[in-house]
Parts: C-alpha cells; structure tokens; sequence
C-alpha cells in the first residue's frame, strides 16, 4: 500500500488508544455526523463511502438509515474498531488522495473532519468525486474558524509542545478559514449546492476522561511524542480548567459542512 506522506504522518498519529476514541471522543460529535448524512441525502439503498471514517460511528448511524456503508481510513486500530461495528462492510484501510475504488461507485462521499489532514486536500477531493456517481453528493465538514471553538485552545495548549520544525504535519484548521472549504471543493470540479453549521458539545464526567479523550487524538498523539505524556497530562489538565465545572469538563465546537454535487 504506497501512502502519500502526509497519509504516514496521519498514520502515525490517530490509532495510539482506538478504543478510548471510540469510547470518549468519538461520540461527542455526532449531531454533526447526522446533518451531514442529512445533506448527503442518506436513505434506504444509498450507497455511501465515509473517507477517514475512523471507528466508524456515521457508518452506523448511515445503516441504521438503510444505507450500504463503506469506509476508509489510514489508522489499522481504528478500522478494527469500525469492523466489529459493522461485519462485513467494506472497509478499507489506504489513503484519501488515492481511493481504492472504480469510479462512480457511491451515491455519496463524505469526509468528516478529514479532508483538511491531506496533503494536497483538493487531490483528496478530486478523488472523493471521481468515486462519485454523476448527479452525487459529496459533502466535507471540519472545525468552524478556529476562535469559535473551545478546543482551540487546547489545541494551541498542545500544539505549543510541537517543535518549529514539525509544526505544520497537522493542521485541524488548514480549510477552516471563511471559503476556503467552497473554494477546495469548486477546485475539484464540484459545484457548492448547499453548507451549514452544527454546535457539538463535548462534556466529560471528569477532568481524567477529558484528558484520555484528547490524548488519543492526533493532536494530543504529537505532543506526547514531542514532550513526554506527563508534561501533555499537565499542559491538558491546566488549559481545561477554565471549562469544568462541578467536575464535568464542557468543550463547545462549532463545525462547518459544505455539500457539493459532482456534475452530470
């Protein structure tokens, strides 16, 4: 399997503790996960690929509406998580910016909070349409601008850990920018149909859940590997306090999704 280098660094990062991801992270954002499957018009018979589908939860929640469900990520620990949900879809592991699939082989295309980790994000979503029927829907979503998100300030927390010189191998913000999403997806030759913003909350019990939930994230992956899991652990707990309250600890994210349809 030849994996851009951008896929290897992605790799490398997500999949350190799947089943904490899947346990405590993942679900957190799954009103976003339902309004993109509202804007890929999922339904009975829909032949959907979900690229970087992680643990796989919107591929549940796309059965769950009677659609046939497909994924792919670059994580192995992951993808195994995904495959105990959902026994015998196909789900792949490879690289978004060279889809393992004929052309025209789904009814939709969504890539949630993943399209930005690509190296060359428009090759990503020139693949994401060449996979697409004609008259299909290809739908992206990542972080709203960064300050209208509490976990930016996490993200800075950790980031801040990060060596000059590895600071730009992940870059959660990279489309995040007003346009910039519209302007990648139109690049592709997929015309904007629709977009729209969904607010997740994420709340953990305790501040020692927080933590767990963050470390497992890609972000939290590089900064452990750049200054030691304790100095993150400290960092984390320091950067949430703000954010706690009655030991719950509550992260509001604003997300975006644009949808697009590829051209008959």
């Amino acid at each position: 399997m030849n994996l851009s280098a951008a896929a290897q660094v992605q790799r490398r990062l997500w999949g350190t503790d799947p089943r904490a991801w899947a346990e405590l992270a993942e679900a957190h954002n799954q009103p976003l996960f339902e309004a993109v499957l509202d804007a890929a018009a999922i339904a009975t018979g829909a032949r959907l690929l979900d690229v970087g589908c992680g643990s796989g939860l919107t591929l549940v929640l796309a059965k769950e509406r009677g659609a046939i469900p497909a994924g792919l990520d670059v994580s192995p620990g992951l993808l195994r998580l995904a495959q105990e949900r959902l026994p015998g879809a196909d789900l792949r592991e490879g690289d978004m910016e060279s889809l393992p699939y004929p052309d025209a082989t789904f009814d939709a295309v969504t890539g949630i909070n993943a399209f930005q980790f690509a190296g060359d994000p428009q090759q990503a979503l020139r693949e994401a349409a060449r996979v697409t029927r004609p008259g299909g829907r290809v739908v992206a979503s990542l972080f709203a601008a960064p300050e209208r998100s509490r976990g930016t300030v996490v993200h800075q927390a950790m980031s801040a850990l990060i060596p000059p010189d590895r600071a730009g191998d992940h870059a959660p913000y990279a489309l995040s920018a007003p346009g910039n999403l519209e302007a990648a997806l139109a690049g592709a030759g997929l015309p904007v149909a629709a977009s729209g913003e969904v607010v997740c909350h994420w709340r953990y019990t305790t501040m020692d859940d927080a933590i767990r939930a963050l470390l497992c994230s890609a972000g939290g992956a590089r900064a452990v590997e750049a200054a030691g899991e304790p100095e993150v652990r400290d960092v984390l707990k320091r950067a949430l306090a703000r954010f706690q309250e009655n030991g719950v600890v509550t992260l509001v994210n604003t997300f975006r999704w644009v949808a697009a349809r590829r051209p008959l």
